[in-house]
């Protein structure tokens, strides 16, 4: 029961620091098992399986996809000197069966699926934080050198894997939004933009608030789109777009692509704000300067003067703070 208790209070913990704010759902059964219904699937000492264990499912609709994607979640935490690759890759391996049974099991339907005759689709994601605070340059390395070939992802199976230096991103940007939006630069009414893309094209309206699809929020930027805040009658905050930013600023080429891409997404206009925050701890200190050359650089490509150009040049960028989570086994309890 101490357990049980430690799992659900840890999966509200990280709910409510970090998935919320990207509006993930997250079932209310918590720290339960399933039937295994594969042959195959062995423990360590090769016997049957007879279950599964979940910590926490949490679940978003994917806009492109058009159906709920369903993340079986397993909780881990270490600290640097317990944190080794056999460990990834045994949780790695345990995930995979785990969703290999998940996609076609009875009792996983039972009791995570709420609707029936729901279009959906179940992923696993191991979540790796580290409670010491030191492991976050070991894990990425000790991941890598994992090979995919010893992991039995099933066919068409997918496993995603947040390990400490993207929770700490995830874990800066939801407190950065939360903070914006008690300060009123942030619409609490904000939604994620999803444009239209070459060999996607989305499902949803322009104006629906839908969750952060995973590829998202470890994508090279993403875009939130906000109304505008009108207080008594007058304007606290215009309607515009936030992008965050997750690369280093480095380059004067890559926020030239940015702001194509923008403009190419119909942005940038004089009448909406568009604010840059760039969310990577390693960021470049030429970071501002690259970025006012890229504007100018980007006019002048494209013939842009007068308002045209000031539209571009309003655009602003900054930093956010990186912000670590302290998910402590001695307080709340984990899978080690």
């Amino acid at each position: 029961m101490a357990e049980t208790a430690n799992i659900s209070q840890v999966a509200n913990k990280i709910a409510n620091d970090i998935f919320k704010v990207f509006f993930w759902e997250m079932h209310s059964q918590q720290d339960t098992n399933f039937e295994c219904v594969s042959e195959d699937h062995k423990t360590e000492k090769e016997a049957q399986k007879a279950t599964h264990p979940g910590d926490v499912v949490f679940h978003y609709t994917d806009p492109y996809l058009n159906k709920r994607v369903y993340l079986h979640t397993d909780l881990k935490s270490y600290k640097k000197s317990t944190l080794q690759a056999t460990k990834i890759r045994e949780s790695l391996k345990s995930l995979a069966m785990t969703v290999e049974c998940a996609s076609v099991s009875d009792s996983w339907r039972k009791k995570f699926l709420p609707i029936d005759h729901e279009v959906y689709e179940v992923r696993g994601l191991l979540f790796v934080a580290n409670h010491d605070g030191k492991a976050a340059d070991k894990f990425s390395p000790l991941l890598g050198g994992i090979s995919k070939a010893n992991i039995p992802v099933a066919k068409g199976q997918t496993l995603h894997v947040l390990g400490p230096a993207e929770i700490t991103s995830l874990y800066s940007i939801a407190t950065d939004i939360k903070l914006a939006i008690s300060d009123k630069k942030l619409s609490p009414l904000y939604r994620f933009f999803y444009p239209d893309l070459t060999l996607w094209k989305r499902h949803t309206t322009d104006d629906q608030r839908i969750g952060a699809t995973i590829e998202m929020l470890l994508s090279p930027y993403f875009i939130i789109k906000h109304p505008a805040i009108i207080e008594d009658g007058n304007s606290i905050l215009r309607s515009g777009s936030v992008v965050y930013y997750s690369r280093a600023g480095a380059t004067v080429d890559e926020f030239v692509y940015l702001l194509d891409s923008l403009s190419r997404y119909q942005l940038v206009n004089s009448r909406e704000s568009i604010r840059i925050l760039v969310f990577k701890p390693e960021r470049s200190p030429e970071l501002k300067n690259n970025f006012e050359k890229a504007k100018h650089r980007y006019c002048s490509m494209w013939g842009f003067e007068g308002d045209r150009a000031a539209e571009v040049h309003a655009i602003s960028i900054d930093a956010i703070s990186q912000i670590a989570p302290n998910y402590s086994p001695d307080e709340i309890g984990w899978r080690l």
